[in-house]
């Protein structure tokens, strides 16, 4: 028994590089593939691709305040968020809108001084969206509207084309975008092109296409009423075709 044993034993031990041999042709003819690779873990300040933003519960007393114009209020609370969440840029866009708007537009050094604080915010917010962290829609408007506001402000027209160009591009439904426009050639001395994007606002506004999630929305009379007194608007307003513009609009 021990000789059939032994015999046994060295039998299977000669078998088995034979055994191991078909178990690996088996293998590579089978089809089997390899499993995949363990992907990386998401990189950048936002691993999600978006904006970390607070909870609406709590953005909500921020946000009332500026609506109540109480800005030191809604200063202070868009503060303490940022603290808490660093890599939001919606709240630097709210700051931005904050410091752009804290400003009595009767003080001139003041007036320019805010936008100047608000465009620091708005860069911030910027950098963060190209690192990655994506905004809502309708801040991603607002960087770019408030933005070009600002440089208006500070009457740097170029500067305002960069922005109100990605909005043209973006939100081509906007009466807003197209007023400022005008604006800014207007600023230039570029009076046809003041014209033209004028003429696109009340052709906009008097058709009511508007994006959806605009915080206002401006009528083709309100258009009319704000160019009558716009700073930029001397060039617009002495130009025949000025005249001509509102009368088409407003009398169809």
């Amino acid at each position: 028994m021990r000789i059939i044993g032994r015999r046994l034993g060295r039998s299977a031990l000669l078998a088995l590089p034979i055994l191991l041999a078909l178990l690996a042709c088996k293998g590579k003819n089978s089809g089997d593939s390899a499993p995949p690779p363990v992907s990386a873990a998401p990189s950048g300040p936002c691993p999600d691709g978006i904006s970390v933003d607070p909870q609406p519960g709590e953005l909500r007393p921020a946000i009332s305040a500026a609506d109540e114009k109480d800005y030191a209020t809604s200063k202070k609370l868009f503060e303490n968020l940022i603290a808490r969440y660093p890599n939001s840029a919606t709240l630097r866009v709210w700051r931005g809108y904050i410091a752009l708007y804290e400003a009595d537009n009767k003080d001139k050094a003041a007036y320019t001084k805010s936008a100047e604080a608000a465009l620091a915010f708005y860069a911030e917010a910027e950098r963060l969206q190209d690192k990655g962290c994506k905004l809502p829609e309708r801040d991603h408007y607002y960087l770019r509207m408030d933005s070009s506001y600002a440089e208006l402000r500070l009457r740097k027209p170029d500067d305002a084309f960069r922005h109100l160009k990605v909005a043209k591009q973006q939100w081509p439904n906007s009466a807003e975008v197209f007023y400022h426009l005008a604006r800014a050639y207007c600023l230039k001395g570029d009076v046809d092109n003041c014209v033209q994007n004028f003429e696109e606002c009340l052709k906009i506004a008097k058709s009511l296409q508007r994006p959806k999630f605009l915080r206002a929305h401006h009528s083709l009379d309100d258009w009319v009423r704000r160019s009558r007194t716009q700073s930029e608007f001397p060039p617009l307003r002495k130009d025949p075709r000025y005249a001509k513009l509102i009368k088409k609009y407003t009398e169809d």
